[in-house]
């Protein structure tokens, strides 16, 4: 993980458990997580929101609601207040092609930490 990445103790354990849980259930789903938003660019205060994204393999399309429902639910029992947003490899792929300004808002601010 970028050691640039400040979060809060529970965010980060929060962090740690999804990406083992996502890992162990489903080992090959996720190409990639990022956190974006306020957290990412180091502005963010104790009121802001986790923005997480997954980037989905294609062929795993189905589990998206799944993957999110994970996270949401080991929220449940932290004091991290994640927002979790999952795209396919070909959605993503799709709003590049269309210069989609969340998409480049996402990709300037991206740390990486899956």
């Amino acid at each position: 993980m970028d050691s640039a990445l400040r979060l809060h103790p529970a965010e980060q354990d929060w962090l740690d458990a999804y990406r083992r849980a996502l890992t162990k259930r489903h080992p090959d789903a996720v190409r990639s997580m990022v956190i974006y938003g306020s957290k990412a660019r180091g502005d963010g205060d104790e009121n802001s929101d986790l923005d997480v994204l997954l980037l989905v393999r294609d062929e795993a399309a189905g589990l998206k609601k799944t993957l999110r429902r994970i996270g949401y639910r080991l929220s449940a029992a932290s004091y991290a207040v994640p927002t979790i947003l999952a795209y396919t490899e070909g959605e993503w792929e799709h709003r590049r092609r269309l210069h989609a300004p969340f998409l480049e808002a996402v990709e300037r601010d991206a740390v990486r930490v899956l």
